[in-house]
């Protein structure tokens, strides 16, 4: 299949964008590292080029345009809801006094789902070079192992995940502080998973479960 063939669909990565985007702007206000309409650039930089792609023949450039802007943005989210957490975590050890729980609580709310979504988007863009070529088959050795790859049994013939996959390795890898289903291949995905469960484990060992403590 020629790279500038498009074969996947956007929509569902598209809605998870949409979901960051809200999760960074209903943050409060005191744990906002940068303004609001940062969130609103970044959600427009990422949807463009999957939009654009929809209505223009699809080129070789077009593609190469809308991946380094996905990775650019996902990253920007990425960096944005660390710092959060940071910022969080030192105003719960430096200013215990002046801590409103309310607030801090939504906010160890918010980083942990937008921790789920930002990586949910990451492990699509990274497993096997991305959607496009994980169904045109270009890449033979995937980063994420699911079980229907082995299993022709139960599931179709060249079963390839979808973005709901990616959603439930990354939701059960910030409940559990490890994947559950797929299994890391490659070390890139392994460190990926290592770094999404510190941030879940920092986020409800220390700051939620702290912020409870002082609601009670």
């Amino acid at each position: 299949m020629p790279l500038a063939q498009r074969s996947a669909s956007r929509l569902e990565a598209i809605l998870i964008v949409i979901g960051i985007a809200i999760l960074i702007m209903i943050l409060p206000n005191r744990y906002h590292i940068v303004p609001t309409w940062f969130a609103y650039a970044g959600t427009a930089a990422m949807i463009a080029p999957m939009l654009l792609g929809t209505v223009l023949p699809d080129t070789s450039r077009l593609l190469r345009v809308e991946r380094v802007a996905e990775f650019a943005a996902v990253g920007a989210a990425l960096a944005l809801n660390l710092f959060n957490l940071l910022f969080a975590a030192y105003d719960l050890v430096e200013n215990p006094t002046k801590l409103q729980p309310v607030p801090l609580f939504y906010t160890s709310v918010g980083i942990w789902s937008g921790n789920v979504l930002i990586f949910t988007l990451v492990y699509w863009l990274v497993d096997c070079g991305g959607p496009d070529a994980r169904l045109s088959g270009r890449v033979k050795h995937p980063d994420f192992v699911f079980p229907a790859m082995d299993d022709p049994e139960h599931a179709r013939p060249n079963w390839q995940p979808s973005i709901v996959d990616y959603l439930f390795l990354g939701f059960t890898t910030s409940t559990a502080f490890s994947p559950t289903e797929a299994m890391p291949f490659t070390s890139r995905a392994k460190l990926l998973v290592v770094l999404q469960s510190t941030i879940a484990l920092i986020t409800i060992a220390i700051v939620a479960a702290r912020t409870i403590n002082i609601l009670k």
